[in-house]
């Protein structure tokens, strides 16, 4: 039985060009980038010309790049290192109902541990914010807004640029988890306006265990990680070196093949969304898909209406599985039994719905076929 991988926005399978890339630095090439001597000095270039390379591709200066062991690491830095540099000053942070959990319990820990006042976001139906609730939400001892730039879930696409015009001059800070926008919609950092932003390697066909956090300069945040000066003195511990090296490789073909992503997600999506409306235009909702609105095109989140079908979550997942077909639930895991999704709940979904969801991801590999797969083994599960 053949495999379908539907599920890219969890993880991308790494491209084997990337892996090539890495070997050289998991064997032969084995130097501590913070150490002089040959082998260190030969890491050190690579490890440099890596920062040079992403900062081009994201729009920023290299000194405004930090590595570190992937996104969650990179929200965690930014939020933490914020609320850090503020204790005593400032206590308050904005963010939405909607982010990935690195964010929800890093601010969570913050409001436990420290009393940081948070405030959280509604989002409407298509899990977009509301400005104006935004800027009614901000007080004298706001230091940070977080709002990620899509969704991981709904794929919807934030307009962090007028958020970061709403908050220009106030002195407030903003942080953007750009994880799943990287390689999949053209942006630049500078441009947006943000602070912060957070990245991770194994969302492009990269490997697991890298991410990045951009820091516009002079903006105003503590050291996070401690105990060595690496990262000039802002990220202690010594750099992955096989997996900045394979990073290298992943924007190297997002430079050249980003574009044909893009396409081919489109291409990918407008099928898919064809086929679903075709077959069960009467069983589902197609989750934030609205006119006019924007989103990734490689994320689609569907749920089944328990109006019309009657769907049994803990199952679903399996019986796909079972014919080769993976792909995500709308909602997590819990102790064997799957519970409603906190962003399918935010946008206002009942607990039976947001439980029979599924996100379907798509990505560099795959076929109009993988298609053709999914939506029948969807007709037999629900017959």
């Amino acid at each position: 039985m053949s495999l379908i991988y539907l599920d890219n926005a969890a993880t991308t399978p790494i491209d084997p060009r990337v892996k090539e890339a890495m070997l050289p630095w998991i064997g032969e090439n084995y130097g501590n980038p913070s150490s002089v001597h040959e082998a260190g000095r030969k890491a050190k270039v690579m490890l440099e010309d890596t920062r040079d390379e992403f900062a081009a591709f994201i729009g920023s200066r290299s000194s405004e790049i930090y590595f570190t062991s992937g996104g969650t690491e990179a929200n965690n830095f930014a939020i933490k290192g914020s609320a850090f540099y503020n204790l005593g000053k400032k206590d308050h942070i904005i963010t939405t109902a909607i982010e990935h959990s690195a964010v929800l319990d890093t601010v969570e820990y913050l409001k436990t541990r420290f009393g940081i006042s948070v405030t959280y976001l509604k989002t409407n139906k298509h899990g977009e914010i509301d400005l104006n609730e935004l800027k009614d939400s901000v007080t004298d001892s706001t230091f940070l807004v977080s709002v990620m730039h899509s969704n991981n879930e709904l794929g919807v696409i934030n307009d962090i640029s007028s958020i970061a015009g709403l908050i220009k001059d106030t002195g407030i800070m903003l942080h953007s988890d750009m994880v799943q926008s990287l390689g999949k919609v053209k942006f630049s950092v500078e441009e947006t306006g943000v602070n912060f932003a957070s990245f991770s390697g194994h969302k492009i066909y990269g490997p697991k265990g890298l991410g990045v956090l951009y820091i516009k300069k002079d903006s105003p945040i503590d050291k996070f990680m401690h105990g060595g000066k690496q990262e000039r003195d802002r990220r202690g511990g010594t750099e992955n070196i096989p997996a900045i090296a394979g990073f290298k490789k992943a924007i190297e073909l997002l430079n050249a093949e980003m574009d044909s992503d893009i396409e081919k997600a489109y291409e990918l999506r407008h099928k898919l969304l064809a086929e679903l409306n075709s077959q069960f235009s009467d069983k589902i909702i197609v989750n934030s898909a609205k006119e006019g609105g924007t989103f990734l095109q490689n994320i689609v989140s569907i749920s089944f209406d328990p109006k019309t079908t009657k769907i049994d979550p803990d199952t679903l997942l399996i019986k796909l599985d079972m014919k080769g077909i993976m792909v995500s639930s709308g909602s997590a895991c819990t102790s064997g039994s799957v519970q409603p999704s906190h962003v399918l709940k935010a946008i206002g979904y009942d607990d039976i719905t947001a439980r029979t969801s599924i996100r379907i991801s798509l990505g560099r590999f795959n076929t109009e076929s993988d298609i053709d797969s999914l939506i029948k083994g969807l007709k037999e599960i629900i017959s």
